[in-house]
Parts: C-alpha cells; sequence; structure tokens
C-alpha cells in the first residue's frame, strides 16, 4: 500500500503500483476482533481490526503479524485460519473511523513486528487506545519474572542445605 484515502462509508487503498481498492464500511467496521492464537499451550489472543468488505463482500482486517514483519491487510479468512473469530467486549477510545485511520498509519509507518514491544495487540492497543501495551506480553513478562524471582528465593532458602 502506498496511501489510501479515507473516507465515511469506505477507505480507497492506493496499492504501490497505482491501483486503487475499495473497502465498504458496515456496523462491524474498526471494531476488534481476535482468534487464539495457534501452536501455543496458552489462550494468547491475536487480535485484528476488522476494516469491511469490498465489493464481493469479502471482509477485511489490519493486522500484525511475524509472519509477515508488520502491520498489513489481509483477508477475514486469512485472519481467522479456520479459527473462530470472537469480537473484544471493551470499547474502544476512539471511534471505528479514527481506529481505522490510526491502524493504516501505523501499516504505513512500517514498524517491524517485535513479540513484546510491537506484536498484534500493542497494534490493535494503539489504534484502540492510543496505548502501546500487550495485554499477554506483559502477563508472560510478570509470570517469568515472579518464577526467577521464587526461584532464586527457594535457591537462597535451601540451597546451602547439604
Amino acid at each position: 500500500m502506498r496511501t489510501y484515502k479515507l473516507h465515511n462509508n469506505r477507505v480507497e487503498i492506493v496499492n504501490n503500483n497505482g491501483s486503487v481498492f475499495t473497502i465498504y464500511f458496515n456496523e462491524n467496521s474498526g471494531k476488534v476482533y481476535f482468534r487464539y492464537k495457534i501452536g501455543t499451550v496458552s489462550q494468547i489472543k491475536h487480535p485484528g481490526i476488522f476494516i469491511g468488505v469490498d465489493a464481493n463482500g469479502i471482509g477485511y482486517f489490519l493486522h500484525n503479524h511475524y509472519h509477515y514483519g508488520k502491520a498489513h491487510i489481509t483477508t477475514e479468512k486469512e485472519f481467522a485460519q479456520g479459527m473462530p473469530l470472537y469480537i473484544y467486549n471493551e470499547k474502544c477510545s476512539n471511534t471505528p473511523l479514527r481506529v481505522i485511520e490510526i491502524g493504516l498509519n501505523e501499516m504505513l509507518r512500517g514498524e517491524s513486528y517485535k513479540p513484546v514491544t510491537y506484536n498484534c495487540q500493542t497494534y490493535t492497543n494503539t489504534a484502540c487506545h492510543n496505548t502501546r501495551k500487550s495485554e499477554d506480553a506483559d502477563k508472560w513478562i510478570g509470570r517469568v519474572l515472579v518464577g526467577s524471582l521464587l526461584f532464586l528465593g527457594l535457591t537462597a532458602v535451601f540451597g546451602g542445605r547439604r
């Protein structure tokens, strides 16, 4: 994508080759959906922002994924990867149109995917709440920290006994 033109009822995506692709908004545009990540032992949520549908009724999402290396637009089928999609119950701080605008600007900015500091949750929270945070990354960092402290404490208490 080279650029885009945002309207109240659609977004026109200008591709690198100059062609224009239109995605039309509906009542779900700008909402954050998620599926559970595939191949993980815990229930980590992989969110994306629903943009809308094209002239053929195909749905499109904005999301950040390590497989692509940065935020991008993908079809609903590619986003879901055969998994059920769920809507986030939390209301965004920004309007749906603003969520899409921030998501597209983040995509154009082209920041590389980083598992802890710029992942799929960080991307959607930036667009939805203007906050760079990842709930699951924060949880796992906290668990590792608590586990390490517990290990060090147990080692200090029982490590000297023979």
